[in-house]
């Protein structure tokens, strides 16, 4: 009888999960086009760690992104597989018809509606560790997980991620790596005490799955524009970054494989456009008091507001089902764009808004040409100049907006893997992992050995 009980114990307790003897490095650069790796040395940019990963695997000669090009719906869709229609994550902020420019974003996982890789990888047994990954506060499947979170634009984010993380788990990186930074204004120097808070978690909690987000050449690029001398010098740091980042994991790991992305490309600014207040001489919002900005203003009323994203805008109609509302912001949206000065390229109707992944609460799509932006300024002309260097955003198409694909590690092939769509990297690398990601649009890519298969 004894004998017997361990194979009984066996055959009722559900068996557990194997080690994964498989692990992976995914790697965020927020705003690394294409071409700053494609073509490093026509821009005079030294990058080594980044064109050796670049050499040894496969890389994407473009990748066509979410709708819009910007950080939250963009990474969620490289963490997913799905566009922002389907995973939730519609823009950065989340739609909101009061003209305020809060702080409020989708920092939480919780919105999301697809379920990311990082939850499959848990469920297949892998520990995994994550530091400033967009919309990770409070994710499930993430052991480790330093959110992305600067809702304050104080010290208090940082005491607020600290009380999410675990103070011990903190303060024991702490002793290392330094203080957390929050800061956006402090650049690169924000990016290395990541790379400190990254480098402690490979090293003393071995995840076998590490993400993470890089965000100095965005800083950078928003201010000077793209391929500017502070953003170049920002990307080479990051390379810097990379390179430490990818030694420690492989000094754990000697296999890991290393996936670099980034969310979109980015293009200069050199014009804005007042879509708000063309929308308010139109009569879609309707002011209480007559200021030089909406959120000065405030709004009494609205027919059509839009949500807009650097780049482009998607058009929220209060009640989509008024044909005459539509046909009022049709005629007004038309007749900003039969003026080319305007910068309208197109305006995207709900079928090609669906084609592109958009989000369903979108009525209309404005579409603007690379080197022009949004002003939020009330009263004045309908286009300016703009002081901002550079911006994303804008519909996908734009060449400008292609981002980053880089993935080496056992079994990869090396070479250019062509064209491709963002939505298909996270089961390229579920499927390396050996993980189900079933509700990613997209099949995995073409890109292992065929021993590997």
């Amino acid at each position: 009888m004894k004998s017997f009980l361990p194979a009984l114990i066996l055959l009722l307790v559900p068996a557990l999960h194997a080690v994964p003897d498989r692990s992976l490095l995914l790697i965020s650069i927020d705003g690394l086009r294409t071409d700053y790796l494609a073509e490093a040395d026509r821009h005079g940019l030294k990058v080594p760690h980044l064109r050796e990963l670049w050499a040894a695997g496969v890389h994407a000669s473009s990748v066509l992104g979410a709708l819009p090009t910007s950080t939250y719906p963009s990474h969620t869709t490289l963490i997913t597989g799905t566009s922002p229609a389907r995973h939730g994550i519609a823009s950065n902020q989340p739609f909101s018809a009061t003209g305020e420019t809060s702080y409020r974003w989708y920092w939480y996982s919780e919105d999301m509606t697809s379920p990311p890789l990082w939850e499959a990888a848990a469920a297949a047994g892998y520990e995994v560790g994550s530091v400033s990954w967009p919309v990770t506060v409070g994710a499930k499947g993430i052991k480790y997980n330093i959110a992305d979170f600067t809702g304050t634009r104080s010290d208090e984010d940082a005491k607020m991620i600290r009380a999410w993380a675990g103070r011990e788990f903190i303060d024991e990186l702490a002793r290392d790596a330094g203080v957390l930074l929050t800061d956006a204004n402090l650049g690169t120097k924000r990016d290395w005490a990541r790379t400190r808070y990254i480098l402690g978690i490979i090293r003393t909690k071995k995840p076998r799955f590490m993400i993470t987000h890089f965000v100095a050449a965005d800083h950078h690029q928003h201010k000077t524009g793209p391929f500017s001398a502070p953003a170049l010098a920002a990307i080479e740091e990051i390379d810097e970054m990379v390179g430490q980042i990818v030694e420690a994991m492989r000094r754990e790991y000697p296999n890991a494989a290393v996936c670099v992305v980034s969310d979109h490309g980015f293009s200069g600014i050199t014009h804005a456009l007042a879509l708000q207040d063309a929308f308010v001489r139109a009569g879609l919002i309707t002011l209480k008091s007559k200021q030089r900005t909406l959120e000065m203003g405030g709004v009494q009323d609205w027919v059509a507001f839009p949500w807009e994203a650097g780049g482009s805008a998607a058009i929220v109609l209060k009640n989509p089902e008024d044909a005459d509302a539509q046909r009022r912001t049709r005629l007004a949206l038309d007749t900003l764009a039969a003026d080319s000065a305007n910068g309208i390229v197109r305006i995207l109707d709900r079928e090609q808004i669906a084609q592109l992944g958009g989000t369903s609460r979108a009525d209309f799509w404005v579409d603007l040409k690379p080197g022009f932006s949004f002003s939020p300024l009330l009263g004045g002309s309908t286009v300016l100049p703009s002081s901002r260097g550079g911006t994303h955003g804008h519909v996908p198409t734009h060449p400008e907006m292609s981002s980053t694909f880089v993935f080496v590690g056992p079994g990869v092939r090396q070479g250019d893997v062509g064209a491709i769509d963002m939505r298909s990297i996270a089961p390229t690398l579920a499927k390396f992992l050996q993980v189900p990601l079933p509700t990613a649009e997209l099949p995995a890519l073409d890109v292992f050995n065929p021993a590997s298969r």
